[in-house]
């Protein structure tokens, strides 16, 4: 089971990821921000497979499409994820999870604590009116997740004051946005889920794009790029990053430079076309990665269309979408009697039941759940009169099986 989720897992991330780099993309058409498309594929790339499992395992019910969108990403993967399933592979996968996310958190903490210690040796200061950190070497960044604070380097204070200005506002901007508490719940996903590179790549995104999204807001205030651009590049001849886990002034040489393409790029020719293309591109995949479904048991994984015999475990609870022919309701078979109080009254509504259907037609009333009802006397009826209910089982590989059935039974006075 373990397995197959993390596999599904990495397929999600995969479709999000391309989406978040179209969304990107049309923001910075229009030179507009887009750090938060990078955060949210980090909150997506968790939460719909979360969602998706959680419905697999029948505790939460399907909506909007039964996965048709995303169907051949499913027979694609279902070969992969059975065959590397298992009882033993998943004990094996749960502990080299545990053991990754240990070592990462500790290897975060480490660099955490070395962070304070350094920072002790920092002295605060008012520099152009702004309060600060003055270290030896560290920074121009911002440091700190529950407090974030300025730090510049002894040689920032060397600089001319327009030069100073534009260090000091870079990352006033960092702080004033939000930016390292947006850094923070980035890494504390990656720790938790340390096997999905996907989520490592967005997180590299992510600290691009808070660079980018940076030097647009202070070329609105100080729009001098020749300038600024060779601030960056000064600064990067000297800066000292070591484990500041913060964003900063300046990063790896390749986004130096892609920061500095960004500020001298003209305006794209025909960029509504471009803009809609990347959308609907963008809003395709994210559509498609919601659609996945996360598998309930490898064991009983489907492929449509999949030559040979299909194994069906006895006394096993399939999902809508494992199976081929769903339970449906005999013709004829006995419904749930509308309450004579609520008749009276004129009152009509209508209750959503979740049970199993066994692979002999019959309810298996003691896995009922009612998960809405109007009225509570409607609710009754329905328990009531589900023993007596016959339905045509499921089927998987032409033979009858218990399903997970979702049905809405409605009161009206009209009928």
């Amino acid at each position: 089971m373990i397995a197959q989720w993390m596999l599904h897992v990495l397929v999600v991330t995969a479709l999000l990821g391309m989406a978040a780099a179209a969304g990107e993309r049309v923001l910075r058409v229009w030179r507009r921000e887009a750090r938060m498309v990078w955060g949210g594929a980090v909150a997506m790339s968790v939460a719909i497979p979360m969602v998706s499992l959680a419905q697999a395992l029948g505790l939460v019910p399907h909506f909007g499409a039964s996965g048709t969108v995303a169907a051949p990403v499913a027979v694609l993967l279902a070969p992969i994820a059975v065959t590397a399933s298992g009882g033993s592979v998943d004990l094996l996968l749960a502990a080299g999870w545990f053991v990754a996310s240990l070592a990462v958190a500790l290897r975060f903490v480490a660099a955490t604590r070395g962070l304070d210690a350094r920072r002790q040796t920092w002295r605060a200061a008012m520099v152009d009116g702004e309060s600060v950190l003055i270290s030896s070497d560290a920074g121009p960044a911002v440091v700190g997740f529950r407090r974030p604070t300025i730090v510049v380097p002894e040689w920032v204070l060397g600089l001319d004051t327009s030069l100073r200005t534009l260090v000091l506002e870079h990352e006033r901007e960092h702080r004033d946005r939000g930016d390292p508490r947006l850094l923070f719940g980035a890494v504390a996903v990656a720790v938790a889920m340390p096997w999905n590179i996907g989520l490592w790549y967005f997180l590299a995104r992510l600290r691009s794009a808070m660079e980018l999204d940076c030097d647009l807001r202070v070329l609105r205030v100080y729009p001098d790029t020749r300038r600024y651009g060779s601030l960056l590049l000064a600064v990067a001849q000297r800066a000292d990053r070591g484990g500041l886990l913060a964003p900063a002034l300046t990063e790896s040489n390749s986004l130096l430079g892609r920061r500095i393409v960004a500020m001298r790029r003209p305006i794209a020719r025909r960029r509504l076309t471009l803009t809609l293309a990347l959308a609907a591109t963008a809003a395709l995949l994210t559509v498609v990665a919601c659609e996945v479904e996360a598998p309930a048991d490898p064991a009983t994984a489907k492929v449509s269309g999949t030559p040979g015999p299909v194994f069906v475990p006895a006394n096993h609870v399939y999902f809508e979408f494992q199976i081929e022919r769903p339970a449906t309701p005999k013709a004829g078979t006995f419904s749930p009697r509308y309450p004579d109080l609520l008749r009276q009254a004129g009152v009509e509504g209508e209750v959503l039941v979740q049970f199993v259907v066994r692979a002999d037609g019959r309810a298996d009333v003691g896995s009922l759940k009612i998960l809405k009802q109007s009225h509570e006397l409607f609710g009754k009826a329905v328990r009531a009169a589900l023993p007596q209910m016959e339905f045509t089982p499921a089927l998987v590989g032409g033979k009858p099986v218990s399903q997970l059935v979702q049905s809405p039974f409605t009161f009206s006075l009209s009928k």
